[in-house]
């Protein structure tokens, strides 16, 4: 018995030493063949006739395997797709070594090529309105303009008249000065009426002088009457809005007919192109005297040849105005004539 279990342990040894021994051969195949050793494919085993197990090695290739890759069992299969021992198996024969890809985004499609946006178009800057026109009534539309401006006598190319003598030039200095210094009710067509302020006196001055050189009775070449050269047209047309009865052959009436005409025309602009504002001085950011200009030139031209015309500017957006002034010599002469005021030194 004794015997019998020795036998049977030394041939259990031989049995293992054996199979140790075939192992390491394998091993030392697999390095040879590749220096890698190749990747664990899952296999079955059956019994060959000789009663000695066989590994089928072959594996499907196919990516769509599932994990648990099954041996193909046919021996028919093609050589690109039985794993041979001695060859290094594809990277996919295996799904464990498949690494997972992503696909790769699609570039961004490339941006439309753009143009930097054109600088905005000045707005339209819509027009400003007119500056307002105060509540109430306002003066009417001038009358309609001569054909030609009132020439004063002294800057005719005809010798004027003298119908009657000459007031003193104290007479008319005096008569002036009151004149002026009226503040006078207009009445308008519509009914209703529009208090003036008192003119300047070196304006009143200043288109007498410039007029008739303050002789008081001189008759123009084309019908200009006196120290103001009123034209016989304007008499009943001031008596009418002023609600007198002034003679323009009178030193008196004659100043006080000028001067209506001047308050008139103060009243004209003023209320349709200055909102009703009548100041004549100057202005004291530009030095300009817009309405003062228009009075000047429309009492030697007539208010139908002089306009005042609204114009903004692109840039800042303020409101301002140009003058259509067709005698600026004109205008120019009597500015200076109330700077220079020549009437003092004369005899």
């Amino acid at each position: 018995m004794r015997a019998s279990r020795q036998a049977l342990v030394l041939v259990s040894v031989a049995a293992v030493s054996t199979a140790l021994l075939t192992g390491c051969g394998s091993k030392k195949a697999d390095d040879g063949a590749g220096g890698t050793p190749g990747p664990v494919v899952a296999a079955t085993t059956e019994a060959s006739p000789s009663g000695t197990p066989t590994v089928d090695t072959s594996a499907s290739p196919t990516p769509s395997a599932s994990t648990g890759t099954s041996a193909s069992p046919s021996t028919s299969a093609s050589p690109s797709a039985t794993a041979s021992k001695s060859a290094r198996p594809s990277p996919t024969a295996s799904q464990s070594t498949v690494k997972p890809t992503t696909a790769k985004p699609a570039d961004p499609a490339p941006k439309a090529a753009t143009t930097p946006p054109a600088p905005p178009a000045p707005a339209a800057v819509a027009a400003a309105p007119a500056p307002t026109a105060k509540p109430g009534p306002v003066a009417p539309p001038p009358p309609p303009a001569p054909a030609t401006p009132h020439v004063p006598p002294l800057q005719s190319g005809c010798t004027p008249t003298k119908p009657q003598p000459d007031e003193p030039k104290e007479d008319v200095a005096a008569a002036l000065t009151s004149a002026a210094g009226q503040s006078r009710t207009l009445f308008l067509s519509n009914g209703g009426t529009d208090k003036l302020p008192a003119l300047p006196v070196n304006l009143v001055k200043a288109i007498a002088w410039q007029e008739s050189g303050w002789q008081s009775g001189i008759l123009a070449c084309d019908g200009g009457i006196g120290t103001m050269q009123i034209m016989p047209a304007t008499v009943s047309w001031m008596n009418s809005k002023f609600g007198t009865t002034s003679d323009p052959k009178t030193l008196t009436g004659n100043v006080q007919l000028g001067t209506q005409l001047l308050d008139w025309l103060v009243a004209y602009y003023g209320d349709s192109s200055f909102g009703g504002k009548y100041d004549l001085s100057p202005d004291p950011a530009t030095g300009r005297t817009p309405l003062l200009d228009l009075v000047i030139a429309a009492y030697n031209a007539g208010a139908g040849n002089v306009h005042y015309n609204t114009v903004t500017d692109p840039v800042t957006g303020a409101t301002g105005g140009s003058l259509a002034i067709p005698n600026p010599s004109y205008v120019a002469n009597v500015k200076a004539l109330m700077s220079s005021a020549p009437w003092n030194k004369a005899g």
